[in-house]
């Protein structure tokens, strides 16, 4: 247990708080919890081709700038925006937790409908998921240091640790199961995407009626929606000057600005408790809204420029090839430079 004490210099009063990093949670509540992410991440694992994954591992230039912008450039932006806008410890140990964790499969979702490298989707986050065992908290831990080296927030590593051991089996077992049954697979994937969706909704539902959320301040709520901005644009800019293809670029694009917010949540949901739990479900949140909303525009903006580009495409004269080699046949240029026509 940890005290807090906030100055406020306007009205020169001190404030104090109690902070417990995971309180006493429901053991029930904590078993539900994890039976719900084995599911979810067993269903990630049977999206892992294992034919793809070795063709991206040969080749591994866009696999490595999407992990680079992944685990890079996500937990520095974060790092920056909670050390710049100067945020309170919570909002800023949350936003550095979002910018440290993996991909998940709204990325895969958003890189189907802009017509992106799913192989390669797919295996930066399969392969974003086994190596933030490593990398998530590292850069947590890193990038935590202003707000932690006080004592003002104690990050539970060993819940941490725990989690993500936990999930890189159910991952793991995925792929194998996969490469058993490849139809059936894909059923699970999708009953995994609902789960998903129904644990986050019944999450962020509590938090929007427990009114914490209508609490939070405008760098806040800034700071949510610069972030994905943020990943979207760097992953895009970094990927192109690497000469990447279109689709590579827009994969690499939504990849990093999309985050795997439900292993963020749940970590939250079992490592911290009270006001501080609220206010970090609160801008997890604002995050989610912020980065799908943006991934739906630029869906949308996708599909306008396939309409209008095939539309502009349309409007082409069609060309006859039999018309056009018979003219090239009558052609008095044509026949002139032929050999043995000289004379």
């Amino acid at each position: 247990m940890t005290l807090i004490m906030d100055l406020d210099m306007n009205k020169t009063s001190v404030n104090t708080t109690l902070i417990t990093p995971s309180g006493e949670p429901s053991v029930i509540l904590d078993i539900i919890l994890y039976v719900l992410l084995i599911i979810v991440m067993f269903s990630l694992g049977c999206t892992a081709d294992e034919k793809n994954l070795r063709l991206n591992f040969k080749r591994p230039c866009g696999l490595l700038i999407g992990l680079c912008c992944q685990f890079g450039i996500m937990p520095l932006s974060t790092f920056l925006l909670a050390f710049l806008l100067k945020f309170k410890s919570s909002y800023a140990v949350a936003i550095i937790i979002v910018g440290c964790c993996p991909g998940g499969m709204a990325s895969n979702m958003a890189s189907y409908w802009v017509d992106g490298d799913m192989d390669l989707s797919l295996c930066m986050t399969v392969t974003s998921v086994l190596l933030s065992v490593i990398m998530m908290p590292l850069n947590l831990y890193i990038y935590s240091i202003p707000w932690t080296h006080i004592g003002t927030i104690i990050i539970p590593y060993k819940n941490l640790g725990f989690m993500l051991l936990f999930i890189l089996i159910p991952v793991c077992f995925g792929i194998f199961t996969r490469r058993l049954i490849a139809k059936k697979a894909e059923i699970i994937v999708k009953v995994g995407f609902i789960v998903g969706t129904l644990t986050m909704i019944v999450f962020f539902g509590a938090v929007v009626i427990n009114g914490q959320m209508w609490n939070i301040s405008a760098s806040v709520i800034c700071a949510g929606f610069l972030s994905p901005c943020i990943g979207y644009s760097l992953g895009f800019l970094f990927a192109r000057l690497s000469r990447q293809s279109w689709a590579r670029c827009r994969t690499i694009c939504l990849e990093t600005g999309i985050q795997n917010a439900y292993t963020c949540a749940i970590f939250i949901e079992l490592s911290f408790s009270g006001l501080i739990q609220q206010e970090m479900m609160s801008y997890v949140l604002i995050y989610i809204i912020a980065s799908y909303g943006l991934a739906s525009l630029v869906i949308e903006g996708h599909i306008i420029y396939k309409k209008c580009f095939k539309k502009h495409r349309s409007q082409l004269p069609v060309v006859n090839v039999e018309e056009l080699q018979s003219f090239n046949a009558h052609d008095p240029l044509t026949e002139q430079s032929k050999p043995g026509m000289e004379e």
